[in-house]
């Protein structure tokens, strides 16, 4: 009972100063490594940066950092929000302004897809700074989406796309189709895109193979699962577009 009389008085003694007031150890933390925890938190869930900023005020302080933004997940922020419109906005908004890459992501598929707010400038843009960031449906849809503009942008989104691996680049397709089914899509878009691989001419060295994908064109479940894995990479763009814009009429 003795030694628990002392600790209890040491911790006391070394928790107090001048007037009785708690020093917070986080305020003996540099300010990055504050940060970086934080963010780590805000990675995995949004509602934790927010209980994560209600229980402290260096914290809340922190949280509130462009560099969190950038980070924070918002998995489960709704793309068309119902309710608290206005503050899921916002946070979006604030997501964009710093850089983070799912946020760019949205903005810019509802850009180039939603027939409501289509603008081709800003949705480009936006996914190529998402791509730029490893965020990988944006490097799948910037890749696919360059090869219909041309010129140096085709050859980045042949880039783009052959760095994704088969897996990558099939869970990407889904995730996007996903996303895309809770919109109208401006089908103008689509046909802009196959009047573009309608007139992409096959490589000499890929001609059967290309003459072989044209005969199953049409819905994704004719395709094998080796069909965008041979030939070069110019053939396999022209292919995933083809595979692309197939779903995006079925869908």
């Amino acid at each position: 009972m003795a030694f628990l009389s002392r600790t209890r008085k040491k911790v006391k003694k070394n928790r107090s100063r001048k007037g009785g007031h708690k020093v917070s150890v986080l305020k003996s933390l540099p300010n990055d490594l504050l940060l970086e925890v934080i963010a780590k938190v805000a990675s995995n869930s949004f509602d934790d940066l927010c209980r994560m900023r209600q229980s402290c005020k260096e914290f809340n302080r922190a949280g509130q950092d462009d560099y969190i933004f950038q980070h924070v997940s918002i998995d489960k922020v709704p793309l068309f929000p119902l309710r608290k419109r206005k503050r899921f906005s916002e946070l979006l908004r604030r997501c964009r302004k710093c850089g983070n890459a799912e946020a760019l992501y949205r903005q810019g598929v509802l850009d180039l897809f939603n027939l409501k707010q289509y603008n081709f400038e800003s949705g480009f843009e936006y996914l190529k700074k998402a791509a730029a960031r490893g965020h990988r449906e944006a490097t799948y849809v910037y890749g696919v989406f360059s090869a219909c503009v041309g010129g140096e942008a085709k050859q980045q989104g042949l880039q783009s796309l052959s760095s994704l691996d088969p897996k990558d680049l099939s869970e990407s397709r889904e995730r996007f189709m996903t996303c895309i089914r809770r919109m109208w899509v401006n089908y103008e878009v689509v046909s802009t895109m196959l009047a573009y691989n309608a007139r992409a001419k096959t490589c000499s060295q890929c001609e059967n193979l290309q003459d072989n994908f044209v005969t199953k064109r049409g819905w994704e479940d004719q395709y094998d699962e080796g069909d965008n894995l041979n030939g070069c990479d110019s053939c396999k763009m022209n292919r995933e577009v083809n595979i692309f814009c197939d779903r995006l009429r079925r869908g």
